[in-house]
């Protein structure tokens, strides 16, 4: 097969549905991946791949064939129409997030900005809507937000005792811009954005969006497992921590726990966590209070299980399984779906870590029976390294092959 006759799947596709219904067509007529390979005079891998969902069928004359020799009736036709829709729609915005990375780009070096206006309660509203509306929609709004102020950036717009505030909203805009990204994959993006929101913070002179921003810069750092430089921008966001700067201090305190322990120093996390602890007794308000923005009692315990799952003795891994069941408790009374199916990760992971099989099962179950999202990047490659401490930890056992096979499943529907 060609390669100019597949593509694979672009970030933030829902589940190949091309790939489950051939699957499911080839199985009703009781024939093999070789027999369908040879029926369409293809490669036997080309046609696994489709219906692992690593790949997906350009061509609709490939589809149509297919469904005229599986007697479908015109399924796998509907089902590659939806995909190709869906396909579509992904495209267009990753093309929107493109154009905002080069926007951000000419932002880092811009000159002088301008005045903010009236528009910061559309800045609070994307923030507190992002990653529970639809991305692409958020998305939009966000650019919208950022095309005007970049609109009033260019032309002077402004009252000149009030560009500090233009600077902080486009730097915030550029937040959101960096969390969304971050979500659907794109760890290069995302460094893009936060890098202009902390230089707009630092012309702005704004210590808890300068804070905040070392403090998403970490994570864009982790999302790729560089955990010296994510060590290294949480140590320099505290620099900026003060009375003003709402739940920034114990955000990077556990953002800094979670790269320690990356790093093999799973007792200078504890006390990096417990410190913690300590700053949260003693932070303000955010400005633009929420998930996007903020840092919740549920998130922090649910970096305890992370940062905590990765010790190597039985007490700390059982510190971590407690935390993690105080998070799933906590995240019932917020509306933050990706941030509780990571948490469920986490403790399956310091279950798994446990030598406890039968725990890693319970809390896997309810992840398997959500449906997989756009917002599925950090799941998808926690549930991989779940998948590998499985193999790791169990290569004997026929209960963790099956749950590995699920996962696996699972993971490749992404």
């Amino acid at each position: 097969m060609s390669v100019t006759r597949e593509t694979a799947r672009l970030p933030g596709m829902n589940p190949e549905r091309t790939g489950r219904t051939l699957r499911q067509l080839r199985l009703q007529r009781q024939l093999s991946l070789r027999d369908l390979a040879s029926l369409l005079y293809c490669d036997y891998s080309w046609v696994c791949n489709i219906e692992a969902g690593r790949r997906w069928p350009k061509d609709r004359g490939w589809v149509e064939r297919a469904d005229l020799a599986l007697n479908a009736d015109g399924v796998l036709i509907t089902a590659w129409d939806a995909d190709q829709c869906e396909q579509a729609r992904a495209a267009d915005t990753m093309r929107m997030l493109d154009q905002a990375r080069r926007d951000s780009e000419a932002l880092i070096a811009a000159p002088d900005g301008v005045h903010l206006d009236d528009i910061y309660d559309d800045i609070v509203h994307v923030a507190r809507v992002s990653g529970i509306e639809a991305y692409d929609k958020t998305i939009q709004h966000a650019l919208d937000v950022r095309a005007e102020l970049m609109r009033r950036l260019r032309e002077g717009a402004h009252r000149p005792a009030a560009i500090r505030d233009l600077y902080i909203a486009l730097g915030k805009v550029s937040g959101v811009l960096a969390y969304l990204t971050l979500d659907l994959g794109r760890s290069d993006m995302a460094r893009t954005y936060v890098r202009a929101a902390f230089q707009l913070a630092d012309r702005a002179e704004h210590d808890q969006l300068r804070a905040w921003s070392r403090g998403t810069q970490s994570l864009a750092f982790r999302f790729t497992k560089d955990f010296e430089l994510a060590r290294d921008a949480a140590i320099d966001g505290l620099r900026y921590v003060g009375a003003s700067t709402g739940t920034a201090e114990p955000r990077l305190l556990c953002g800094l726990a979670a790269s320690t322990a990356n790093l093999g120093d799973s007792q200078r996390a504890v006390e990096l966590l417990e410190e913690a602890d300590r700053a949260r007794d003693r932070c303000g308000p955010d400005e633009i209070p929420g998930p996007l923005f903020g840092f919740s009692p549920a998130k922090q315990l649910y970096y305890h299980g992370f940062s905590l799952m990765w010790a190597d003795d039985p007490e700390t891994l059982r510190r971590a399984v407690k935390a993690s069941h105080e998070a799933i408790v906590a995240w019932k009374e917020q509306n933050s779906p990706g941030d509780e199916m990571l948490t469920h990760i986490y403790l399956a992971t310091a279950c798994v870590r446990l030598h406890d099989l039968d725990g890693t099962m319970e809390a896997v179950g309810p992840i398997l029976e959500r449906p997989v999202t756009a917002s599925f990047s950090w799941v998808k490659k926690r549930l991989n390294q779940l998948d590998g401490l499985l193999d790791e930890n169990f290569p004997d056992s026929r209960v963790a092959a099956e749950m590995r096979e699920t996962l696996q499943t699972y993971t490749h529907a992404a």
